[in-house]
């Protein structure tokens, strides 16, 4: 009886014995060169993304296996919407995805069990044989988690795109007011420069002559006499001993009238810029490339004076400055209006320059009783001549500017 006792108790030895190494789940050896940081304990706690990086090449990183990077994502879901698209600077949380233990040569992986039902899967023992419960050690389903990876990117090529970040519509809309409040300042443009006129002062200039429009017609005209539309070819009769070349850019313009007083000469009002085509024996062909009025038979061309651009400069604000007085308009109108043009008396031999500002007022009659100084415009000079130059009304205050009013610098450009 008593043999038979310790036999029955060997059997069950064996048993529990032969049971407990299934609680472990054992995985082939890896190769652990690669995953030194994490077999020895050194992952740690965050990591700030760089450019280039990817979810695949940081699990590569840390863990030496790219297919864990689903649980650095599920550990980061806060930070990363998209787990295709990490971006630069961005903290992610290495809490350890896996328990990693180094035995030797081989790593084993400890995968955590379910405790939360007691007593599972138990089973009875036969003829008073008592074999331990075997713990259902197959890993969770993870299929659902499971995104495709990214293809790891060529080596020594940028992974950034015109998508590179996000903004949000609060980052949007403040883009939009900074670009408003924070324009870049031109105190004078080219078409400005170009469209302005000036005066003659009785100097003789190498006036040539539009003869008309070579261009086919789509319309049929009413009249002999043609109107050039913009990237029409017309044919300019040039002055004697003129020398034109292809490419050459044309003022075309139009003699208004002439001045009453003073040695001011004619006036001229710019109509287009034309650019010559082609040269032949009695005349040249142009082709119009901006137009400011229209261009008829019997127009008058000059050679395109150069502009000089001033950049972004801002004319500093004088006190006392030059003197002089209000000519005429450009265009004879009753009531004057922004964007028109002025002609004064002072010009380059005076110190002039493209983009100072003058003051047209009313001087106070200084009798008792009498009006005070009256402001009535405020003129940016556009264009200018040697001893005049035109000016546009930027700031109307009173529609009558008349001549002989007086002006005055109130703003200088840097010299």
């Amino acid at each position: 009886m008593r043999r038979t006792t310790i036999c029955r108790s060997s059997r069950a030895v064996l048993l529990v014995l032969a049971a407990v190494p299934l609680t472990w789940t054992v995985l082939p050896a890896q190769d652990t060169t690669q995953a030194a940081p994490a077999a020895m304990g050194q992952v740690p706690a965050s990591h700030t993304v760089s450019r280039g990086e990817t979810l695949w090449s940081i699990s590569q990183m840390y863990f030496a296996d790219p297919l864990l990077w689903p649980e650095i994502y599920r550990l980061n879901t806060n930070v990363v919407e998209d787990p295709h698209w990490i971006y630069p600077g961005e903290v992610l949380v290495l809490a350890p995805v896996v328990g990693v233990v180094a035995s030797g040569s081989d790593t084993v992986v400890a995968v955590p069990q379910d405790t939360t039902v007691a007593a599972a899967d138990t089973v009875p023992a036969v003829g008073g044989d008592t074999i331990a419960a075997v713990p259902d050690t197959m890993p969770a389903d993870t299929t659902a988690l499971f995104v495709e990876p990214p293809p790891p990117e060529p080596v020594g090529e940028s992974s950034e795109t015109m998508f590179d970040r996000r903004r949000t519509p609060q980052q949007r809309v403040q883009d939009v007011l900074r670009a408003y409040s924070h324009q870049p300042y031109r105190p004078l443009r080219s078409g400005e420069f170009y469209a302005a006129g000036f005066l003659t002062e009785n100097e003789r200039l190498p006036w040539g002559t539009v003869i008309g429009v070579t261009t086919p017609p789509a319309i049929h005209r009413l009249s002999d006499r043609s109107t050039a539309m913009p990237y029409d070819e017309i044919s300019i009769k040039p002055p004697s001993r003129a020398s034109y070349h292809v490419g050459d850019s044309l003022l075309i313009a139009r003699i208004d009238r002439a001045i009453q007083f003073g040695d001011w000469g004619e006036v001229v009002v710019p109509l287009g810029i034309a650019r010559v085509t082609s040269v032949e024996d009695e005349q040249v062909l142009a082709k119009v490339i901006t137009q400011f009025g229209r261009i008829r038979d019997g127009h008058v061309s000059l050679p395109l004076e150069p502009f000089k651009n001033p950049g972004e400069v801002r004319p500093t604000p004088v006190e006392q400055g030059l003197h002089g007085q209000l000519l005429a308009s450009r265009d004879s109108r009753a009531i004057a209006g922004p964007q028109q043009f002025f002609f004064i008396d002072k010009g380059r031999a005076q110190g002039v320059v493209p983009g100072d500002v003058f003051e047209v007022y009313r001087p106070a009659a200084g009798e008792l009783g009498s009006a005070s100084e009256e402001v009535r415009a405020v003129l940016m000079i556009v264009h200018t001549r040697e001893h005049s130059a035109t000016g546009m009304v930027l700031q109307i205050l009173h529609p009558g500017l008349d001549p002989h009013l007086p002006v005055r610098l109130i703003k200088k450009m840097p010299s």
